[in-house]
């Protein structure tokens, strides 16, 4: 454990050493490679910033590209639910609409049947009538004198 120890503590003598003399070293004036040395760490230090922000705009851009393509699924969903609402509806209203076309067909039918049977019983209604009539005008001459009896006592019911 002491080895251990020493180790790591001569590590450290030697990391220190090294910042130690590189302090001297930069303190020293009118070093060339100093000054290319600042430059080329400022320019890696600029250029690290910029990086660093490039990734950041990069994770944004690629969280709101996710949180759009999950609105534009859900409203997608929406939608579809909507349609197939909408069709469900209308093919309710399709189906009732086509009850009461067959109960418009069969009332059609009905009704021409009711019409059909309403010209024979008027048609029959006339022979009838005109059969009465034929009759009526045949009557006797008896039966005319009663009828003029009958309208001259009780000419209220004149006309039968």
């Amino acid at each position: 454990m002491s080895v251990l120890i020493r180790f790591f503590k001569a590590l450290w003598d030697l990391l220190v050493g090294w910042a130690a003399e590189a302090l001297v070293w930069l303190r020293k004036p009118g070093s060339v490679v100093k000054v290319c040395c600042g430059v080329l760490a400022f320019g890696c230090l600029v250029g690290g910033l910029s990086a660093y922000e490039k990734e950041q705009q990069i994770k944004d851009l690629n969280a709101q590209v996710v949180k759009v393509r999950a609105d534009w699924k859900a409203d997608a969903e929406r939608l579809q639910a909507d349609v197939d609402s909408r069709d469900q509806r209308l093919a309710e209203i399709a189906a009732a609409l086509r009850k009461e076309a067959e109960k418009l067909e069969a009332l059609r039918d009905e009704s021409a049947e009711a019409l059909r049977s309403l010209a024979a019983k008027v048609e029959e209604s006339e022979k009838d009538a005109a059969t009465w009539r034929g009759r009526y005008e045949q009557r006797p001459d008896t039966c005319k004198a009663a009828l003029e009896l009958l309208d001259s006592a009780c000419p209220a019911l004149k006309g039968y």
